[in-house]
């Protein structure tokens, strides 16, 4: 006996984000980054503003930061590369 096929499932594609560099220049990221959720977006925020923090200190006295927008263009989060405590 054979079994009854299952239809096969169609998953969503996951979101994709994309990361602006803003401060005196705004650097569009035309590409932008698939990732699960809001949340994984905003964690990859805070790790591109701390690497850049490191590498590229001139954007630290720039007061740049990464903004995060999802695919229509809303803004998710924004992370400072620069940080008053420590600048």
């Amino acid at each position: 006996m054979a079994g009854t096929p299952f239809p096969a499932r169609r998953s969503s594609p996951m979101p994709r984000y994309h990361f602006d560099l803003i401060g005196k220049q705004t650097i569009i990221d035309q590409n932008g980054l698939d990732l699960a959720d809001d949340i994984l977006a905003a964690d990859a925020a805070d790790r591109l503003a701390n690497e850049l923090y490191s590498v590229r200190p001139e954007l630290r006295q720039q007061h740049c930061s990464i903004l995060v927008t999802d695919e229509e263009g809303e803004e998710i989060c924004r992370s400072q590369i620069w940080d008053p405590v420590r600048d």
